[in-house]
This record gives C-alpha cells, sequence and structure tokens, in this order.
C-alpha cells in the first residue's frame, strides 16, 4: 500500500534591512551607522520553502464492543483492545506510538419490535486510537492486523512528516529566504551604484 505524497513546508518570509555604501567606497556606510545614513538602507522581503515526502503515518483506528451488561461490555472491549496492541507490537509498532484519542461508553434503548415489550437495552463501549507508523510503507500491514484482532473501525489515514524532518525542512526553507532577499538586496543597490555591506534586521513572518 503506497500513498505517500509530497508534502510541502509553509512558506517562510523574512524581512531583510541592509546598510548601503557608495560604489567608490570612500564614504562606505556600515549597520552599525543606520542612523547617520538613514537614507541609505534596503528593505526586502522574501520566501523560501522546502518539499520533502511524508515519512511518517497516522492510522485513525476504533475497537467496538457490546452487550446488554455494561460490566460485559466493557470487558470485551478491553480484551479486543489488549489482543489489538499485543498483536501491533508484535508486528514491530513501538508501543508508545498507540495512543488513546476517545474512550466511551454509553447506553443505547433499541425499539421493541413488538407492540407492548419493553425496549431492549444495550451498552455499548468504544475505544479509539491513533497509531504512529514511522514507514508509510507498512500502513497497509498495520491495518491488517489491527483488523484481524480485534479492531472493528478504520476511520482514516493520514500521511505526514516526523519532527525531525520537518525541522530539517524548515531550516533549508529558511535558509533559501535569506539568500532570496540578499539577492534583491543586491540587485536593487546596484541600480543606485550603492553596495550592501551587511545586515541590520533580519524577521520572520
Amino acid at each position: 500500500m503506497r500513498r505517500q505524497s509530497a508534502l510541502t513546508l509553509g512558506v517562510v518570509l523574512l524581512v531583510l534591512v541592509a546598510g548601503c555604501a557608495g560604489a567608490g567606497g570612500s564614504g562606505a556606510t556600515t549597520a552599525a551607522e543606520p542612523e547617520e545614513q538613514p537614507d541609505r538602507q534596503i528593505a526586502v522581503a522574501a520566501a523560501g520553502s522546502a518539499a520533502g515526502t511524508a515519512d511518517e503515518a497516522v492510522v485513525r483506528l476504533g475497537v467496538r464492543a457490546t452487550d446488554q451488561s455494561v460490566v460485559a461490555a466493557r470487558r470485551a472491549l478491553a480484551e479486543n483492545v489488549t489482543r489489538m496492541r499485543d498483536a501491533l507490537v508484535d508486528a514491530q509498532v513501538d508501543p508508545d506510538a498507540i495512543t488513546t484519542t476517545r474512550y466511551d461508553i454509553y447506553r443505547d434503548r433499541e425499539r421493541p419490535r413488538r407492540e407492548g415489550e419493553e425496549p431492549q437495552v444495550r451498552y455499548r463501549a468504544m475505544h479509539g486510537f491513533e497509531v504512529t507508523v514511522d514507514d508509510p510503507e507498512r500502513v497497509g500491514t498495520v491495518i491488517d492486523t489491527a483488523v484481524r484482532n480485534g479492531a472493528t473501525d478504520v476511520d482514516g489515514v493520514e500521511f505526514t512528516l516526523s519532527a525531525e524532518r520537518r525541522d530539517r525542512l524548515d531550516r533549508t526553507a529558511r535558509k533559501r529566504a535569506m539568500a532570496s532577499a540578499r539577492d534583491k538586496a543586491t540587485q536593487l543597490a546596484a541600480t543606485e551604484n550603492l553596495t550592501v555591506t551587511g545586515v541590520r534586521t533580519v524577521r520572520t513572518v
């Protein structure tokens, strides 16, 4: 089962203010002298982005049990949940990657089949989970294992980026934004026969 797709990190915006000096260099204005030459500053905005293929998947599962006794419903649910957890761990899923998202037990009164009969009371128990899979290629195996061992619901799969990969892409996007800002400032300065001598301010948005 392969449902990986390229994910793009949010655009990173930067505002760069550079001090500029004349082309001859004799009246150089540095970043330490903005008040003396306030007219020799260039403010530019740039964006950088980075894309990466999903390296994690989150599988949403549910286990349900129904019985006329609340105790029996809760016990059946617990047994199925334990069986599913054990099977997933045996399938090399990290126990810490199996997290509870919902737990609910409620009473349901079913309409009687014949007039005059008492409503039938049933207790419905539900336990929802998110299972984080560190290899998207194994999603199919995880789902099959869960369903064969007590899971009654498969509520969806989300392909995403791990924290490590997201951080790496974020750094790449910021570097690209800074490089783009420098290029813009250099081009603007050249049109006025000026040279960029340094960066005064960097701000991310």
